[in-house]
């Protein structure tokens, strides 16, 4: 049996232990020791991460009263020396206690039962018996959320085989004796996670996303330093929007609105004199007595705008191969985020006369262009990323063409 340190001391850091079994499977090393200072995961809680001898702790399993602490080498027989990874734990302390105070609050104040619980990477989250959950009532939720937490409530953990006297926000899932996680004079609920010492060292409870799951909503939240974080984030994203639209913040959702409105008739405008001069070009190219084959490089169209272009060629009998080059990718905002990619450059090829099936140079031709495509036998298109070599492919594409109007092909 596995003395749970964690479970009397959740603030415990390192700790010494005796070595009392360890074997090697699979080859990783599976050690029990008399006692731990390491948590399992279980109830929506991550397990936690850490170091025994130095050695990285791989996992953690629960095996009856045992907890098996997973390692990459022997760690040797004797003492193990356990180093806890505090910053993670401290989180999910701050994260499981505040999700044990919000979910009284929604129990004692919308009358609605939390259904599961998840600590995520980023976000926590709660699964709520309620269909929907509007914004005002999240308001309400935070405030309420907000004064427990200043209250600055002792969190008080004990074990009872004694319900009662309890008054348990759920009923245990195990009988027999049970350990409870109290809020003082907020919440009772059997738990087996770490957690905080006082409501006020959650610090900051905050809502960051509502979603229908099934017939439920889930709330995502972040609580503590993720909290900040997720605040800090905001302020940035929040101040470098307020510098570009040159507005009081508040007024900045309105103005964003504006301006998309604005862009997006500019984008129907553009549109339109892009098509008019698409047009004009099909019409200066399709004269007859021109080029047989009429190659045009274009910079900023959809691919349906080089569609538009050869097909229209192709219907007067000319040959076309219109193509636009890979676009360098957007700046990204703010500027300490990841540029957003660039986007592939694109080509279509279209036969006019003869009967050459490009299907069969389609292969060749975007090889060259570093790419891939497809299409039937008179028209073909795709995606290209190095047009360095458009020559080559152009003059692959006129050589067939030729052989194919001599009768060669």
């Amino acid at each position: 049996m596995t003395e749970r340190i964690y479970q009397s001391d959740s603030y415990c850091r390192e700790a010494a232990a005796r070595i009392t079994g360890r074997e090697c499977a699979d080859g990783r090393w599976r050690v029990r020791c008399e006692r731990t200072i390491f948590c399992p995961e279980g109830g929506g809680q991550p397990a936690d991460q850490g170091t025994i001898n130095g050695l990285p702790l791989l996992s953690l399993e629960a095996e009856g009263d045992d907890i098996v602490h997973v390692l990459g080498r022997d760690p040797g027989e004797g003492e193990a020396r356990m180093r806890l990874d505090f910053e993670r734990r401290y989180d999910h302390m701050q994260q499981h206690t505040a999700q044990h105070l919000l979910s009284q609050v929604l129990v004692r104040d919308f009358g609605i039962a939390t259904l599961s619980f998840a600590i995520g990477p980023e976000h926590s989250s709660i699964e709520i018996d309620r269909p929907a959950f509007g914004a005002e009532e999240t308001k309400a939720l935070e405030s309420e959320c907000a004064r427990m937490i200043f209250a600055s409530l002792a969190v008080r953990v004990f074990e009872t085989d004694d319900l009662s006297n309890l008054h348990l926000r759920k009923a245990p899932k195990v009988e027999g004796r049970i350990r409870v996680v109290e809020i003082d004079g907020l919440d009772q609920s059997a738990c087996g996670g770490t957690h905080l010492r006082s409501s006020a060292e959650i610090g900051l409870l905050k809502i960051v996303r509502c979603e229908r799951v099934r017939a439920n909503v889930r709330l995502y939240y972040a609580a503590g330093l993720r909290a900040l974080r997720d605040y800090q984030l905001k302020h940035e994203v929040a101040q470098h929007m307020q510098r570009l639209v040159t507005q009081p913040l508040a007024a900045i959702p309105q103005q964003v609105e504006n301006l998309l409105k604005d862009k997006d008739e500019l984008r129907r405008a553009l549109k339109k004199a892009q098509r008019r001069e698409m047009e004009r070009e099909v019409a200066a190219a399709a004269v007859p007595g021109g080029p047989g084959l009429v190659v045009r490089e274009f910079c900023g169209l959809e691919p349906a705008d080089l569609r538009f272009f050869v097909t229209a060629l192709t219907k007067s009998g000319k040959h076309a191969l219109a193509y636009q080059r890979p676009q360098p990718p957007l700046k990204a905002i703010p500027p300490r985020l990841d540029a957003a990619p660039a986007e592939g450059g694109y080509i279509v090829i279209g036969r006019g006369r003869g009967d050459i099936d490009l299907r069969r140079i389609s292969a060749r031709l975007f090889a060259l262009l570093g790419g891939k495509g497809g299409g039937s036998t008179n028209l073909i298109e795709g995606r290209g990323g190095d047009f360095s070599k458009i020559a080559e492919a152009v003059a692959l594409l006129r050589e067939n063409l030729a052989e194919s109007e001599r009768g060669t092909i």
